[in-house]
């Protein structure tokens, strides 16, 4: 009976390393539910980086800003916004910088996310928040683990439905790259499902206080899953071991 649970000791030990080694790999972005997203815009806080729309009839829209430089003809190196995929022009969509979003420490930065149809569901299925250098080299980049799926959203177009924020970690090392380079700019990717014709838009403000790292339900699935197959294991030993002591005893 001691080796037997010695054995299960050992198993058990083995799989909380395992989950503890899955849960380094966490979400980047998390959905912070419990936060107030406010109004904000352009020219107001929080400040617009993104809108994206799905094209004519389509049911996704994907799409993005970001920071780069390219050497042109009798202009020399020229720096700046790179839109890209369904991300609509104007000023709804541009890099911000720490400045722009009135915001000095990382783990106060906020992504908030609204919708213009307030009928459809949603499904968020990428969120990237990237820092691009003076030169245009990419200083960080975080990003949602896993697509969301929002049901009924409510609001309408400029009313902040959803509030994002980064892990402490990665607020870490976004503010690590900011204090070495102030002026860095931050671009945003997303992409979006079941938003036939209407616009996503994403705004960067500040955030009353810094997430908590979660980990990730897979971690969490797996440590409970192996423990039942733990122990499954432990009363299948202990069932033959009865049955052997009755053999002997007859």
């Amino acid at each position: 009976m001691r080796k037997l649970f010695a054995h299960f000791a050992i198993c058990l030990a083995a799989l909380v390393f395992v989950s503890l080694s899955c849960a380094e790999a966490r979400a980047d972005i998390i959905f912070l539910p419990g936060e107030a997203a406010p109004k904000g815009g352009v020219g107001h806080t929080p400040e617009s980086i993104l809108s994206i729309q799905s094209p004519g009839n389509g049911t996704n829209a994907a799409g993005g800003v970001s920071y780069g430089c390219q050497e042109k003809k009798n202009k020399g190196l020229v720096c700046g916004d790179i839109k890209s995929g369904d991300a609509k022009n104007g000023e709804h969509t541009k890099t911000l910088t720490f400045g722009d979003i009135g915001v000095t420490n990382a783990a106060g930065i906020r992504i908030f996310m609204d919708t213009e149809d307030q009928e459809n569901d949603l499904l968020l299925n990428d969120l990237v928040l990237t820092a691009y250098g003076s030169n245009g080299d990419i200083l960080f980049e975080g990003s949602l683990v896993a697509p969301i799926f929002f049901d009924n959203e409510q609001n309408g177009q400029g009313k902040g439905d959803r509030v994002f924020g980064l892990t402490s970690d990665q607020a870490a090392q976004l503010q690590a790259a900011f204090l070495a380079n102030p002026d860095l700019r931050l671009g945003l990717f997303a992409s979006t499902s079941d938003d036939t014709g209407s616009f996503t838009n994403f705004k960067l403000g500040q955030g009353p206080a810094q997430p908590e790292p979660i980990p990730e339900p897979a971690t969490l699935f797996l440590l409970g899953t192996g423990v039942a197959g733990v122990a499954a294991r432990v009363r299948k030993a202990r069932k033959a071991s009865a049955e052997k002591d009755e053999g002997t005893s007859a």
